[in-house]
Order: structure tokens, then C-alpha cells, then sequence
């Protein structure tokens, strides 16, 4: 979901008409100011989750034994480092439109 105030700057930057290299200058320094205001409305949603997350998992453990403990968060290492895995693999393939809908090519004049 976009930012509202970077959707603006979008919209500004399109409007003018004008290049990019005239507007870059009014555009970047908005640019920036935008980018700081989401990052701090990230940092303070980003927070809250971690403690969350921390809390979970300290109850979790509470409840295991030590060697259960260890079995555990060996796994949730793994299961980390594969889905990193899958994720850089897959970001070497390149998208084709079958990829991204999942449909083979279907004639449209056929309907």
C-alpha cells in the first residue's frame, strides 16, 4: 500500500510536465522528508511486533525441555535459511505471464 504523501510526490513529479532533472530538486527534498516520516510510523509499528514476537517465543520455550529447546530453534533456524533459499531462487527466474496468473495461454476469443 502506497504512502500518501510519496503518492502525491508521484503525482506532482507527473503533473509538472516538466523534466525530471527541473523538479528533481523540489522533488527530493520532499522525497526526503517523506521517506523519514514512514520510516519513524515503521519503526513504531515495527516495535510493538517485536515484543510480541520475543514474548511468544519466551512462552514457547518456557513450556519445552532444554533438549526440546535446542531441537526447536535449530528448526526455526533451518526453515529460516531455506525459505531464503526459495526466495533467492526464485527471484533468479524470470516472470512470464504464466507465472504471475498461473494460467496457461488461454484464447480470449474462445468466450
Amino acid at each position: 500500500m502506497a504512502d500518501r504523501r510519496m503518492l502525491e510526490l508521484a503525482r506532482l513529479a507527473g503533473a509538472s510536465g516538466k523534466s525530471v532533472t527541473a523538479v528533481a530538486g523540489h522533488v527530493e527534498g520532499l522525497v526526503e522528508v517523506g521517506l523519514k516520516s514512514m520510516f519513524s510510523r515503521l519503526e513504531r509499528g515495527m516495535k510493538p511486533a517485536d515484543c510480541v514476537r520475543l514474548k511468544t517465543l519466551k512462552g514457547v520455550l518456557e513450556e519445552l525441555t532444554p533438549l526440546q529447546c535446542v531441537d526447536f530453534l535449530a528448526s526455526t533456524c533451518m526453515l529460516q535459511i531455506q525459505l531464503r533459499q526459495r526466495g533467492k531462487k526464485r527471484s533468479n527466474y524470470p516472470r512470464t505471464t504464466t507465472q504471475n496468473n498461473g494460467l496457461s495461454n488461454i484464447n480470449r476469443s474462445d468466450t
